[in-house]
């Protein structure tokens, strides 16, 4: 499988090149464009724990679940074409034996001989309404992951904090916890309180420069409210 990013930083897509029987796993939603002898197959994976009944955690299964696409081919020469549903970066890790902890919303596709699954039990957030859905990707292979704005990655050797807003993914070798950022006078009783992720070790750790909810306040005071009359 070779991958080749095109429009980096801006708003970028994944040009894919598949040879005989190579499986590409994708992120539903995200295909662009094929060519060549391609079978499609798509799949929805939720957590184990949303499978054995647990009522609670039944009430967030959207957050915990995921479509997926996949890409096999039956020959030689095939392209797949794929765009994040959101605009921004797209970037290339190679895995070699170890696990790669993905935001879900982060996963843009990956090697299909690869494993992919929820589950990060050791992550605990301190509200019930809030969530954090992370995937495991083990294996040998190439893993997509895409952001919103541009992706950044930081070479952690030490402690390192990191806005759970802003995170992309995170080497396994990063010893990792949730910590709640303290706000300081009435005017911010009310507000969601920040969380942050605090990482510890070495490894590589990807960010992302801008958060969804800032990013769509941004868009929204571009658009045009009032309507015109032709």
């Amino acid at each position: 499988m070779k991958v080749k990013i095109l429009n980096e930083r801006e708003s970028s897509i994944a040009r894919i090149l598949l040879k005989q029987d190579e499986l590409l796993i994708t992120q539903a939603g995200t295909l662009l464009a094929m060519r060549g002898n391609l079978t499609i197959n798509t799949s929805f994976r939720r957590s184990r724990s949303v499978a054995k009944g647990n009522a609670q955690i039944d009430r967030t299964m959207a957050t915990e679940s995921l479509f997926l696409t996949e890409f096999r081919a039956m020959g030689d020469k095939n392209e797949v074409w794929l765009a994040p549903s959101m605009m921004g970066n797209i970037i290339i890790h190679n895995i070699t034996n170890y696990k790669l902890i993905v935001v879900a919303s982060a996963y843009l596709a990956c090697t299909g001989t690869m494993g992919l699954f929820f589950g990060v039990p050791e992550i605990k957030l301190p509200y019930n309404n809030q969530s954090l859905t992370l995937l495991s990707i083990t294996g040998n292979g190439q893993v997509l992951l895409n952001g919103l704005g541009a992706i950044y990655t930081i070479d952690v050797a030490g402690d390192y904090w990191v806005n759970i807003d802003n995170l992309v993914a995170f080497e396994n070798s990063l010893k990792y916890e949730i910590v709640q950022g303290q706000s300081k006078g009435l005017s911010n009783w009310w507000r969601k309180p920040q969380l942050f992720m605090k990482v510890t070790g070495e490894g590589k750790l990807y960010c992302q420069t801008h958060q969804a909810q800032h990013w769509g306040h941004l868009i929204a005071k571009k658009l045009n409210t009032k309507s015109t009359i032709l």
